[in-house]
């Protein structure tokens, strides 16, 4: 059979008392009436009865057992016999006689039992109070509670004086009031975080002690009134302090021996007692005390087997600390089935004489509340302890070996209040071991492990310090040096956000509030705060020191995104705050930051106390946030949530927000499918705008994006309007305010290219605040909406906005992430720009033989295809008209102007306006003329440039049909130049009547590709074909033999010069030229000769080879 069908725990030491609804007559039995609480209970009834003080606090630690002995007067004063009786049974008999004496009984008292709470005391008191009226069996269903049910009671003149009549109506029917307020430290936190004052309990004291009715008031607290207000100035504490001393201060604090008779009463058991504990005996002989402690003692530890005496000694101190709740914490462990926990002893447990001892309460702590100890002022020893305890398992110790270290742990740590050394005697006790040899070869194992020392002038063993920094003191070392910086609080990092529900589930958009804490206003850079945000759209900013509330008033009228509170408990928020960087920099610090990277024990404990600080710094904070007084846009909030309040903040900064109900895509982040369905969805926007549901079928995510954006809000609709699906007028009116504002921010630059950018940025701005997610699609339905009132453009390659006829899936796909590559222009034309434009219609018309619709871009298109299909040679070309350089310049610029463009509008508007203006067109006829004659001019520029080739070539080669062919397929046939061959075979083809042979010849004569053409080159073309011609010739007539050969030397003849020159050498000059009939040349002849009559033989023979030389030169 285990432990646990033998011991129970009492079921009222389960849970925590409650005033309000615990009180009954099983209530009392087991209750233990300690020295504590009977010092408590005969101070307040003595000062009752001897100086009629009315108002007292009991101030204690939290869970010492305060409520208990509060219910414990409530029963002694309790109308109901039964639970009187119960209660006046567990007090002794000195308390009775005392009782009778001070508070006389006849009819029982009325009892308002109230428990502080997040409502006011004002509303608490009251309902407690109706709640006592209708226990009372003298007021309960009496025209009294009917009365006072209908009260209203809302301030504190109003309960005090429906008190004071309510007490003199009840006066005949009991015999006193008794006020019982339990967590009055929350009523008093309320007052504080509401900036109240504490006349409400100034007049309980005093106006309540001054009527007639017997009225005893006792308020239950942690700590004294000041300490409550402590954030709030001095000032006002000592107010508070002024007012407590109004109230008889009674000290709660129950011993360690108390707790021990708490514990021994709370542990029941179903075998008979047995008296005279072997071990019980042994535990009190090795303790150095009095012996009337020992006495008392024994009793009780004997009741609180199966727990090791030891145990039960150390769960006193243990409560005490930090990191407990004294009485809470003890039963909250009797009851807890955590690992190692008592419960699972006594359930896993089948030996009658196993204890519950220090090796398994180690256990149980380690497990459960190490996290909590490291984070307390005992942390550095609990460090010291486990590492010690590590170090001794690591080195395979014994069971009873680690058991023993365990006990002197805990003894170390907590045995000093409890009188608890670690002497031999007591730790031969504290494990199963009776020889005392072992004990002190285990002992000598582990000082040789320096897990423990002797200490002589304690005469017992302690844990050795295994650390040689002391945490705690190098924290409060630091936090002094902070004490006038505000380092810690800049860096105090809480990203807790605050969500505009309310907003949220009406407009479909997540907007949110980031919480920010500064030290006050003069160290806040506003523009930095507000240009820093990261997708919040307003702060809730929390001030830990006091500001004028006129200022915060107006400040927050001046800008709505900001809320803001001074903290109610600045002061807390500051000290933990200070903790938390004073660990940091202790762990920055080259010495003491180094001597941690070495130091377990103390680097366990630095991380513990770092993780508690922050807990309870983050705790601080989120109390703070919830509990103070917001003021946004010049009104102050008390009672609405941080929630609601960002509600209003957005509801008023957005207010031109549409609802758009899709998750989906109406938010800042897109996921991976969300981003592929909007893809989907622009494309079906550009292409299948005539279709029902823009062709989109099932009900795939783009579908419900369709549906929610662009269906329900009518601004698509497949069947149209005069071909127009998409509409930006006549929606719901916010839809209409966000194209309203788009339409005007293009109107305000038009004739400028807007940066798409710009717009998504100004409907993402309040009072739009459209989210990342639908703009494209709100973007792209608007451009399609404004037609052809608007041009659209891309950035090229070098960066600069080029104009495209219209988006393509690209464009639109870039509409998602990089609005800044687009661009569109509105387009807005002045009538006189209409008429031109009616002028440069018909003239595309007429230059591409087809109907050009009357918009800048059906205009621009043609004649800009046009230009660019001109051969690249004249695109290029510096002299279209050689012999009219004004004209020249200005078919030139007109030329350049349409194969530079990138923007149609700036193209026929404003630059070939300018350019034929400048030439002196004046009116829109005669700049058509000139423009007609421009195009036509470089449109007969490569024409007139093969004519005059041609000419050439067929003066060199007079010759037609088989003769000419006869004579290019005997040079392709017998040259060896590669070139002369493909110049004989292309001229074989000069009859065919096109031109492409002539564009042949040049390419093979300059060597180059119609491509590469420039006017230097086809200026050479001309002597090349001469060159080429004279190779021609003579291959005809050096080659040929025969009767052709004979028939061609009579064509052509070889004219052969040889001069001296000026430096005696000899150059000679050979021409094949055509035989030309002398008749043909004999006028000129004649002419010659008459001119050269008059000059002697040697002038006339150096004139005429001068002639021939340059002849012959000009032919090669």
């Amino acid at each position: 059979m285990t432990l646990s069908k033998q011991y129970s725990i009492a079921t009222r030491h389960q849970r925590s008392t409650r005033i309000d609804s615990d009180l009954s007559t099983d209530f009392f039995p087991g209750l233990v009436y300690h020295g504590t609480a009977q010092a408590s209970l005969e101070t307040l009834f003595r000062q009752y009865g001897q100086t009629g003080q009315s108002a007292y606090t009991l101030t204690g630690a939290y869970g010492s057992g305060k409520s208990t002995v509060a219910l414990l007067m409530a029963g002694l004063l309790h109308a109901d016999s039964g639970i009187r009786s119960a209660a006046i049974d567990t007090i002794n008999t000195e308390s009775q006689s005392l009782l009778e004496e001070s508070a006389p009984y006849q009819k029982g008292w009325l009892q308002i039992r109230a428990v502080g709470g997040v409502t006011g005391p004002i509303e608490s008191f009251w309902n407690a109070t109706l709640r006592a009226l209708e226990e009372h069996p003298k007021t309960h269903n009496t025209k009294v509670l009917n009365k006072y049910r209908k009260a209203s009671v809302e301030s504190d003149s109003e309960l005090i004086s429906t008190w004071k009549a309510l007490f003199d109506d009840v006066a005949h029917c009991v015999d006193g009031v008794l006020i019982i307020a339990d967590e009055m430290g929350k009523s008093l936190e309320f007052i504080n975080r509401s900036g109240g004052d504490l006349h409400l309990f100034q007049d309980i004291a005093e106006e309540l002690s001054r009527i007639d009715t017997p009225v005893i008031f006792l308020g239950l607290l942690h700590q004294a009134f000041s300490e409550y207000a402590k954030e709030r100035g001095t000032k006002l504490q000592d107010e508070w302090a002024k007012i407590q001393g109004r109230y008889s201060d009674i000290l709660y604090n129950v011993s360690t021996d108390e707790t021990v008779a708490l514990i021994s009463n709370s542990i029941k058991t179903t075998s008979p007692h047995r008296s005279g504990d072997e071990l019980v005996q042994r535990v009190l002989a090795a303790l150095e005390d009095k012996q009337q402690r020992k006495e008392l003692l024994f009793t009780r530890l004997e009741q609180c087997v199966p727990l090791h005496p030891l145990t039960a000694l150390l769960l006193g101190p243990i409560a005490k600390r930090r990191f407990s709740q004294n009485e809470r914490s003890t039963f909250s462990f009797l009851n807890s089935h955590e690992q190692f926990s008592f419960q699972l002893f006594l359930q896993q447990t089948s030996d009658q004489n196993a204890r519950y001892d220090l090796s398994l309460l180690w256990d149980y702590l380690e497990a459960n509340m190490e996290h909590a100890i490291l984070g307390s002022p005992d942390g550095h020893g609990w460090a010291t302890a486990a590492d010690a305890i590590r170090k001794a398992l690591k080195q395979d110790f014994s069971p009873q070996c680690i058991a023993l270290l365990k006990a002197i742990s805990l003894i170390t740590l907590f045995g000093k209040s409890a009188n608890l050394t670690a002497t031999e005697s007591v730790l031969l006790t504290a494990t199963e071991m009776t020889d005392k040899k072992q004990l002190k070869g285990f002992l000598q194992q582990l000082k040789e492990a320096s897990c423990i020392v002797f200490r002589k002038y304690l005469s017992a063993w302690v844990v050795f310090e295994g650390s040689d920094l002391d945490i705690a003191g190098l924290v409060e070392e630091k936090v002094e040096q902070l004490h006038n910086s505000h380092e810690a609080i800049e860096r105090i990092q809480f990203s807790s956000q605050v969500i505009a529900k309310r907003h949220y589930h009406e407009f479909g958009t997540l907007r949110w509030a980031a919480q920010t804490v500064a030290m006050q206003l003069n160290h806040i850079d506003m523009p930095t705060l507000t240009g820093s945000r990261n997708g919040e759209f307003a702060n809730f900013l929390l001030l830990l020191k006091d500001e004028p509330e006129e200022r915060l008033l107006e400040l927050t009228r001046n800008d709505k995104s900001l809320m803001i509170a001074c903290a109610p408990n600045a002061n807390e928020i500051i000290s933990l705050a200070n903790e938390k960087y004073a660990l940091e920099l202790i762990k920055s610090d080259k010495t003491t930051g180094a001597a941690l990277t070495h130091d377990k024990v103390a680097r366990e404990e630095h991380k513990a106390r770092s993780f508690n600080a922050q807990s309870a710094l983050d705790a601080a904070l989120t109390t703070a946030f919830n509990f103070a007084r917001w003021i946004h846009n010049g009104v102050v909030y008390d009672k609405e949530t941080m929630s609601e309040i960002a509600t209003f903040a957005a509801d008023s900064i957005y207010h031109q927000t549409p609802r758009i109900l899709n998750e989906l895509v109406n938010r800042n982040k897109l996921s991976g499918t969300a981003v592929s369905a909007l893809k989907k969805l622009l494309e079906a926007m550009l292409d299948e705008e005539d279709q029902e549901d823009l062709g989109i079928e099932g009900f795939p995510p783009e579908k419900s994006m369709y549906i929610s954006c662009l269906k329900n809000t009518d601004i698509h609709s497949a069947v149209g309007e005069k071909g127009q699906h998409w509409f930006r007028e006549h929606l719901d009116k916010k839809f209409n305010a966000v194209f309203t504002a788009a339409e005007k921010r293009l109107k305000d630059c038009k004739g400028n290219e807007v940066d798409l950018s710009e717009i998504a940025e100004l409907w993402a701005s309040a009072p739009f605040g459209l989210t990342k997610g639908v703009i494209p699609i709100f973007l792209l339905a608007f451009l399609k909406s404004m037609g052809e009132q608007i041009a659209y453009y891309e950035k090229d390659m070098s960066g600069e906005f080029a104009f495209i006829a219209e988006p393509d899936t690209d464009y639109v796909h870039k509409l998602i992430k990089t609005t800044g590559n687009l661009a569109v222009k509105y387009i807005v034309l002045a009538k006189d720009e209409k008429e031109w434009l009616q002028h440069l219609a018909i003239f595309a018309a007429s230059e591409t033989n087809r109907d050009v619709s009357n918009n800048i871009l059906s205009v621009a298109t043609p004649l800009v295809t046009t230009m660019h299909n001109l051969p690249h040679w004249v695109k290029n070309a510096h002299h279209i008209l050689p012999d009219n350089d004004e004209r020249n310049r200005t078919y030139l610029r007109v030329r350049d102007l349409f194969l530079q463009a990138n923007d149609p509008h700036t193209l026929l508007i404003k630059d070939l306006c300018k350019e034929l203006v400048a030439f002196g067109a004046d009116d829109f006829e005669s700049q058509i003329d000139v423009l007609e004659d421009c195009f036509k001019t470089l449109r007969q520029k490569h024409e007139q440039m093969l004519a005059a080739i041609k000419t050439k070539v067929k003066t060199i080669f007079p010759e037609s049909g088989e003769e000419l062919a006869d004579m290019c397929q005997y040079v392709e046939q017998n040259s060896g130049d590669l070139r002369l061959k493909a110049f004989a075979r292309e001229l074989a083809k000069s009859d065919t009547g096109l031109l492409q042979w002539l564009e042949s010849i040049i390419q093979i004569v300059i060597g180059r590709g119609k491509q590469n053409w420039n006017e230097g080159i086809l200026q050479t073309a001309s002597n090349k074909i001469s060159d080429y011609a004279q190779d021609f010739l003579s291959v005809v007539k050096s080659q040929r033999n025969g009767s052709d050969t004979a028939s061609q030397s009579g064509k052509t003849k070889l004219v052969s010069l040889v001069l001296e020159g000026d430096d005696g050498k000899l150059t000679s000059f050979k021409r094949e030229i055509r035989a030309i009939e002398t008749e043909e040349l004999q006028s000129t002849m004649s002419t010659i000769e008459r001119q050269l009559s008059e000059l002697d033989d040697f002038h006339k023979i150096n004139l005429l080879q001068q002639l021939l030389r340059k002849s012959l030169e000009a032919q090669s």
